[in-house]
């Protein structure tokens, strides 16, 4: 049985352990009659993070936090999701496709974080009021009374929130090219950030907030949630006790193929979106200035004055992934290519089809990415090590290397993994049906499995900010992991632009072209 018809055999079947297969044999029962001590196969006394339990609560109606969400469009609203709360139209939803009674039971089963969102901020008016009705209805406690929804405020720019005594935190989940300015005024305001990912849209700018995160003393989090799932903990351990041996090189991808994969959304608002609903100069912020167009604005990811392409929306989950296992840290130098070929929507100039290598030579590897907007087709990243390669998701599967010393008398051969792990986890809980959701879960970004429970992983990643806010625990995404990941994303799209090669000096943090 050969790996393909291996991992479709395996894909619903969690199981900690290693395994044989046999080629004419029920999979099933295979698995269950050569399953074996997994830490007797890899020379492992303990795993340390599985046994890893849920942070204790922190919060009481003492210590409440007040939040106000700067950007409401689709991942601010999945951000009040993770909190609790929801727009009345996803409830109704809910209970219309008779899944409410399962639902409802799995949002409260996440812990009660003691915060409010009361302040909504968007340059979209109708973004702006559906947060608003969100920010009233907490599904996880009732706090539905006049007092306290009347303190929720909708603010016309995101400097009038800042000003504001009723906000004590911001997230941030605004276009790539205003994360960083936003992100030091509210450091400078005072306000505590959760800054949605990629951190900056240049390096100048992810060097000046670095510094003035440093000389703020604010608790900072980059919204990379992958942070808390247990396969990318379980991997660095891995790493860490020399299962892989002596790592040369890791392969990252990720793949698209919908026009709404691709950034073209602005037909759902053509009725809608307008000079008079949409704050066009709030939009532009430092951008170069452009007359209105509402495709630039509904399409910005596909414009290198405001997004940052495959790159920052796709490759930078995939790199802190990495860089969670690894420690890989900014690489020397990165050469990149790709280009735009078939999505016209004018003039786009970032790439639907990028590739890039990244060097390391003091960690003695490389590291490549290659992405398309054309095909759906999922890959794990891989790491290659000397003694075993790692496939890495949700899940994690072992394969000898066919020359390994270390796993010499495991019977399978390379084509087949020794050792799998996957948390005992379902998705439906919230009715994930799409083939991109889908793709989006098997990457990490949906629960994980902890202490015995299936929790939301963003859940998790936004309760260790608040936590942290509090004085307790430290966050695991912190500055100096946003800006690794802000200077080795805009090294690449630098590369891609000027069709040269972009080199990191680490000691001045200063980058050079060609």
């Amino acid at each position: 049985m050969k790996r393909r018809n291996f991992i479709m055999g395996i894909s619903s079947m969690p199981i900690l352990g290693a395994f044989s297969i046999g080629a004419t044999k029920n999979i099933y029962k295979v698995l269950n009659d050569k399953k074996v001590d997994s830490k007797e196969q890899l020379s492992i006394n303990q795993f340390d993070v599985i046994s890893e339990r849920l942070p204790k609560p922190t919060g009481n109606e003492q210590n409440r936090i007040r939040i106000g969400l700067i950007g409401h469009g689709w991942r601010g609203e999945g951000l009040l999701n993770s909190l609790g709360f929801f727009h009345p139209d996803y409830v109704n939803k809910m209970k219309t496709e008779k899944l409410y009674e399962r639902w409802l039971p799995y949002q409260r089963r996440h812990e009660n974080l003691f915060v409010d969102i009361t302040g909504i901020c968007d340059t979209f008016d109708i973004h702006s009021a559906r947060g608003l009705d969100a920010a009233k209805n907490n599904v996880r406690e009732d706090r539905n009374t006049p007092e306290i929804l009347s303190k929720i405020k909708q603010y016309r720019t995101y400097k009038d929130m800042l000003n504001s005594d009723n906000i004590d935190a911001v997230i941030i989940a605004t276009p790539d090219h205003s994360h960083g300015q936003i992100a030091i005024d509210a450091a400078k305001a005072g306000k505590h950030i959760y800054l949605e990912k990629p951190m900056c849209h240049t390096i100048e700018t992810a060097i000046e907030l670095k510094k003035t995160i440093g000389d703020s003393g604010v608790v900072f989090q980059i919204g990379h949630e992958n942070r808390q799932q247990m396969s990318y903990k379980l991997g660095n351990e891995l790493y860490q006790k020399g299962v892989l041996g002596d790592v040369s090189m890791i392969q990252t991808f990720t793949n698209r193929n919908t026009p709404f994969g691709a950034w073209i959304r602005e037909r759902q608002f053509d009725n809608l979106g307008n000079e008079s609903t949409i704050n066009w100069k709030e939009f532009l912020g430092n951008a170069p200035w452009h007359n209105f167009d509402h495709k630039r604005y509904f399409n910005w990811q596909r414009y290198n004055d405001y997004g940052t392409g495959m790159i920052g929306n796709d490759f930078s989950h995939t790199y802190d992934c990495v860089n969670q296992v690894l420690g890989v840290g900014i690489p020397e130098s990165v050469v990149a290519m790709g280009g735009h070929f078939y999505y016209n929507v004018g003039k786009d100039d970032l790439a639907d089809v990028f590739n890039a290598v990244f060097y390391f030579p003091d960690k003695s590897l490389t590291m490549s990415y290659d992405g398309t907007l054309k095909s759906g087709i999922y890959r794990q990243t891989r790491i290659l090590g000397s003694e075993a390669t790692m496939e890495i998701d949700r899940a994690i599967m072992l394969y000898k290397d066919t020359y390994s010393k270390r796993y010499k008398d495991i019977a399978e051969d390379s084509d087949n993994p020794f050792y799998y792990y996957a948390p005992n986890a379902r998705v439906d809980v919230d009715a994930v049906t799409s083939a991109t959701s889908k793709n989006y879960f098997k990457s990490g970004y949906g629960p994980t499995y902890i202490d015995g429970k299936i929790i939301d992983a963003t859940f998790l990643h936004l309760k260790e900010w608040v936590d942290a806010i509090r004085g307790q625990g430290k966050v695991s995404c912190g500055i100096d992991a946003g800006f690794e990941e802000a200077v080795t994303l805009c090294m690449a799209n630098l590369s891609y632009l000027h069709k040269k090669t972009i080199s990191w000096d680490k000691v001045n943090e200063q980058y050079s072209i060609g």
